[in-house]
C-alpha cells in the first residue's frame, strides 16, 4: 500500500510554466487530502520561491502546506548554510538570486566565490559562463546544480534546454563534479522521505519525467508512475531506458492513479 505520493508538479499537476492545471489535477489533490493521505509536491523550479511557487499553486486552486512543497531552491540554502558557503556566483533567474540574498547568501562575481550556484537562466550568455569557469578554476569554488534535467517545457509549451546543459558545460570546462540539489538527487529524495518518516518502499513517485525523476527515485526503492500530460506524449521515451529502470505503470495524466 502507497503511504506517501511525491508528485512533480510542472507536467504533472500544471501543463507547464504557465501553471494552468491539468484538467482534474486539483480535484485529485483534494482527494487525497480528504482520505488523509500523505503527499508532497517536489519540484525542480528554480525561478519562484518557494513562499511564492506556494502562492502560485494556491491562485490556481491547490490548497497546500508549505510542509506539502519542496523544491531544489530551498535545499540548495540548507546545502549551502551547512557547508558555510556565504559568496557565491549565481547562473539563475532573478527569484533564485533575492531568495539567497533575503537568506544570507552573498551574490557577487568577484574574489572569495565560494560555490558557483547554477540554475535556469533565460538571459543566460558566454560572459556568464567565463565568469563562472573562472570562479570554479581560479577560486576553486563547489559547483552547485540546483537540478540537472535535460528540457523542460516553457510557458508558451516550447521545448526548451534545461539546467542539465548549462551544468555539464561548466563540468567539462572545469573538470569538476556538480553538487545536484534537486530531482533525482538521493539527497534530496532522502529529505522528503525522512520528513515524512516514511520508506521509499511504501512511496509512490509520479512525474512526467522518466529519464531523470523516475529512474532516480526507482533507484532508492520507490515505486513509480510516468504521466504522459508533460514533455513526453508517448511510451517511445522509455525505448532508451534498460528494463530495470522503466516506470512501474503509465498513465494518461495523474487522475487516472487510483488512490
Amino acid at each position: 500500500m502507497t503511504e506517501l505520493y511525491l508528485i512533480d508538479i510542472e507536467g504533472t499537476i500544471v501543463i507547464d510554466k504557465s501553471y494552468t492545471p491539468i484538467p482534474g489535477a486539483v480535484e485529485w489533490v483534494e482527494n487525497l487530502k480528504s482520505k488523509g493521505k500523505k503527499f508532497a509536491l517536489v519540484s525542480n523550479n528554480t525561478t519562484h520561491k518557494p513562499k511564492d511557487l506556494l502562492s502560485v499553486l494556491w491562485r490556481i486552486g491547490f490548497e497546500l502546506d508549505q510542509k506539502n512543497v519542496h523544491t531544489c531552491m530551498s535545499m540548495t540554502l540548507d546545502w549551502l548554510k551547512s557547508e558555510n558557503i556565504l559568496n557565491c556566483f549565481v547562473i539563475g533567474s532573478s527569484g533564485l538570486k533575492k531568495y539567497l540574498k533575503e537568506n544570507g547568501i552573498r551574490i557577487h562575481n568577484g574574489e572569495n566565490i565560494q560555490a558557483v550556484v547554477v540554475g535556469l537562466d533565460d538571459k543566460l550568455n558566454y560572459n556568464k559562463l567565463k565568469l563562472a569557469t573562472s570562479s570554479l578554476i581560479n577560486n576553486n569554488a563547489r559547483l552547485v546544480a540546483l537540478h540537472a534535467n535535460k528540457i523542460f517545457k516553457d510557458k508558451d509549451g516550447n521545448i526548451a534546454p534545461s539546467v542539465g546543459g548549462v551544468v555539464k558545460a561548466l563540468e567539462y570546462a572545469s573538470g569538476k563534479k556538480a553538487q545536484v540539489m534537486g530531482k533525482p538527487s538521493e539527497l534530496f529524495y532522502q529529505r522528503v522521505l525522512n520528513g515524512f518518516e516514511t520508506p521509499a518502499e511504501s512511496s509512490l513517485m509520479v512525474s512526467d519525467d522518466p529519464l531523470s525523476d523516475l529512474v532516480g527515485a526507482k533507484k532508492l526503492g520507490m515505486k513509480t508512475a510516468f504521466v504522459l500530460s508533460g514533455k513526453y506524449k508517448d511510451k517511445e521515451i522509455l525505448s532508451s531506458l534498460d528494463n530495470e529502470w522503466h516506470p512501474d505503470s503509465v498513465f494518461d495524466d495523474i487522475t487516472q492513479i487510483e488512490i
